[in-house]
């Protein structure tokens, strides 16, 4: 199993520690761990006891090795500092230390500033989190020079894990996806021999000749020209070997390409960018002070560097290529084959000083190396063609919206949508009571003192009281298909006489459903004062989103009327304004300047849905106060405000949940906190509804033609295509996940604009699509090689 750690050091110095340090722990690419508590204390003897050190390591280059031999007074060497890495005070003079002795003492500092109580946490987590038979990359995050220079693999954390590696890894890292090149069957490297005045190459270059996977092109003391000429070939190279001199300082690093010209990797920045993109996935530098070079290379987002931090031996560089290549090719890892050949060069430290400590990976934290095999044969190969990579993104957000747009003409996600259009409608603003309407509420306390079913003469009795203060128009929402006594022919009377007064009755739907037989109106009414009760309930979740206004039912139905007791309420209350409605076709009525459309079987996330009748959508208002509310109690008291009566609609009926439990029901509003809402609430609903759109231009719901709809789909389907294109130019994941969260942002705040107008658009399939394009569009850039056709081995 392979675990990845980063370890991002932030801002700080030796000098003044690091108090923010960021750990994160991945085990493939699942993040287990992220740690951001731990810090680090200052400790300046690393940053001293390093001068020492490096300064030792160069008068041993000088010497060729007889520093190793007796101990060293520092001050007897006659030492220089080097002007632009240290001064001169930051030794102690007269220390006499071995070179041995200096090394241990660094290493023993090292590990006790990383056992420090601020850093245990860290080092807790990665003990407890990370197997020690498994593979571990250590990848230090940090632009501090003397941070990048320490000899990370002699923290005693590597003594346990066996097969853990260190890499390092600017915070800033411009990282570009791993590319395959054309090659199949070979290892194709490209192998710069510059300046090499007492160096022998030949070693390097015949371990990279004997190898039989591997393609080697040889350019030795070149030009820039013939160098920028090379990198562009294709098919690409998998590595780029540099022999020969090179030197850096703090700020920038040189290789020498011949005895009279030394480069800047800048100076190749065009060149080795054709190189990435067509495949370059490895650049080894086995010369000298190697760490100048890496932040040029990391700004070209090469994912793995090879580099040497200090001067190196000819033996050195050698036993360290021949000893990675070797493993690397046999099939190990790439970190793994680094930290056997480190162990070889730890075996002859008798000779070479340090030389174990030379050699450094620098890499961006998220680059998973490639293995030899990968290199040498990978098992698809594509063209870099970044044209046909984006048509191919675009394609598959076109794929995508045709799945979306077929799975939703199915129906599959229905709930989905319902849920997101819920939502919106809950989160508009409240628009108030309808102050043209009047609900008459039968509470539980009414039926408790009045009776159940309340009698006929109670209902006589209310209706009078109501009639005092000049109404528009009352709704009794109370069956009366049977007497109920005393009172009845006293009620009879009202409700034949009184025009202004409707009456509800319920259509008989089903022949074969002894549960909803209908319900009869009194006799003697007319059918312009007869409203049925009939709703309709989404069957998939049993939600009122639906009003009828008409149908027509049976000769012999028991409720003889075409019309909704809600129209019937608006249609009087308009009528005494001289507003009618007139019916324009069996699609659509007109009532004064507004249209009223029918739902159709398609409609909105609405699929092979039952229509019969006239239906459309209801914009509710907020459910809670829909109208000004009385109790029955307090009309039959006589405690009733005339201002509340005259000119309105008023609506009576029975909102006793227990008495009368059957009539409440679930709207988009009664999901999650708020209750059910009564039925006299919903036909005041209705009613308001009516009235609204036509008295105050207030919107109906209307929904999109199904192409629109499609075209909308299909529209951010492509968007979530263009949010991957747009990725690959950065390769930042979280710029990723930021441009998908605007994006779905944006496409709510269009679809909750358009809900404040009355239209209802797509928004969760537009959502699904944007999403899962973008993931497609991702996975596909990301395995972009394992599409193409093979090409055959030669």
């Amino acid at each position: 199993m392979r675990n990845l750690v980063s370890l991002r050091l932030g801002e700080g110095s030796l000098e003044s520690g690091f108090s923010h340090i960021l750990v994160k722990i991945y085990t493939g690419e699942k993040l287990i761990e992220e740690i951001d508590i731990g810090s680090l204390p200052p400790n300046q003897e690393i940053a001293k006891t390093y001068q020492k050190w490096q300064w030792l390591y160069e008068e041993f280059i000088t010497n060729r090795g007889s520093i190793l031999e007796e101990n060293v007074d520092i001050q007897s060497l006659n030492w220089q500092p080097r002007a632009l890495e240290f001064a001169e005070n930051s030794v102690e003079r007269g220390n006499q230390e071995s070179a041995t002795e200096l090394t241990a003492y660094l290493i023993e500092n090292i590990n006790k500033w990383l056992s420090s109580l601020e850093f245990q946490p860290i080092d807790q987590a990665l003990r407890t989190h990370l197997n020690t038979k498994d593979e571990v990359i250590l990848v230090i995050q940090t632009n501090n020079e003397i941070l990048r220079k320490l000899p990370w693999h002699e923290w005693s954390f590597f003594k346990k894990y066996t097969k853990a590696e260190v890499a390092l890894s600017a915070p800033k890292f411009s990282f570009k996806p791993q590319q395959n090149s054309l090659n199949a069957g070979k290892v194709r490297i490209l192998a710069i021999i510059g300046d090499c005045t007492n160096i022998d190459p030949e070693a390097d270059l015949n371990t990279l000749r004997n190898n039989r996977e591997v393609e080697l092109e040889i350019i030795s003391q070149p030009s820039r020209q013939q160098i920028c000429h090379r990198l562009r070939e294709k098919p690409g190279w998998n590595i780029l070997f540099y022999a020969g001199h090179s030197k850096s300082n703090a700020e920038k690093g040189w290789i020498s390409i011949n005895a009279k010209t030394k480069l800047e990797i800048s100076e190749l920045n065009s060149a080795l960018e054709v190189a990435i993109d067509n495949g370059l996935q490895l650049a080894i530098f086995n010369s000298c002070q190697g760490l100048g070079l890496v932040p040029q290379l990391e700004e070209l987002g090469i994912p793995q560097i090879i580099v040497m931090r200090e001067q190196v031996q000819n033996q050195v560089a050698q036993e360290f290529l021949a000893e990675f290549i070797a493993s690397f090719s046999s099939g190990k890892s790439f970190y793994v084959a680094i930290r056997e050949a480190r162990s070889r060069l730890k075996d002859i430290e008798d000779q070479y000083y340090c030389a174990s400590w030379l050699p450094v990976v620098c890499q961006h934290w998220s680059v998973i190396p490639p293995t030899w095999s990968e290199l040498r044969d990978p098992p698809l190969v594509c063209p870099p063609n970044r044209y046909l990579r984006q048509g191919s993104v675009i394609l598959s957000g076109l794929l995508v919206a045709m799945l979306v747009i077929g799975m939703r003409s199915f129906g599959f996600l229905q709930t989905w949508e319902f849920t997101a259009f819920d939502w919106l409608l809950k989160m508009r603003p409240h628009e108030g009571v309808d102050s043209r309407l009047l609900i008459v509420e039968a509470t539980e306390a009414d039926i408790n003192r009045w009776g159940y079913p309340l009698s006929d003469g109670k209902l006589a009795a209310t209706i009078e009281s109501i009639q005092q203060y000049q109404p528009s128009v009352i709704g009794l929402l109370i069956f009366r298909d049977r007497s109920i006594e005393p009172g009845h022919q006293k009620l009879l009377k009202l409700l034949q006489n009184d025009l202004n007064l409707i009456v509800l009755c319920s259509v008989k739907l089903a022949d074969n459903d002894p549960n909803k037989p209908g319900i009869a109106s009194p006799p003697g009414i007319t059918e312009n004062r007869l409203g049925f009760s009939n709703i309709e309930l989404d069957e998939f979740d049993g939600i009122l989103r639906r009003q009828l206004l008409f149908m027509n039912p049976d000769l012999n139905n028991p409720c003889p009327t075409r019309f909704s007791f809600s129209f019937q309420l608006a249609s009087k209350y308009l009528n005494a304004k001289g507003i009618k409605p007139e019916v324009i076709d069996s699609d659509r009525i007109k009532i004064g300047q507004t249209t009223i459309n029918r739902l159709q079987s398609n409609s909105g996330a609405y699929k092979n849905l039952d229509n019969r009748g006239f239906q459309i959508l209801i914009n509710y208002r907020k459910p809670e106060n829909i109208a000004p509310t009385v109790s029955l109690n307090d009309v039959l008291e006589n405690n009733l405000n005339p201002e509340l009566v005259k000119g309105r609609m008023i609506i009576i009926g029975v909102v006793a949940a227990i008495s009368n439990p059957t009539d409440y029901f679930s709207t988009p509003y009664s999901q999650g906190v708020l209750p059910q809402i009564s039925g006299v609430k919903i036909q005041a609903q209705m009613t308001s509804q009516i009235i609204s759109a036509v008295l105050d231009k207030r919107p109906l719901l209307w929904t999109w033609p199904e192409t629109g709809e499609n075209f909308w789909i299909i529209i951010w389907s492509l968007a979530g295509s263009g949010i991957t294109i747009a990725w690959l130019k950065h390769h930042n994941y979280f710029l990723l996940y930021i441009y998908i969260g605007i994006s779905i942002f944006i496409l709510c705040l269009i679809c909750f604009i358009f809900l404040l107008s009355g239209g209802w658009i797509p928004l969760a399939p537009s959502v699904i699509a944007l999403l899962v394009s973008s993931l497609t569009g991702y996975l596909l850039l990301k395995y972009w090689s394992l599409i193409p056709i093979k090409i055959r081995k030669s």
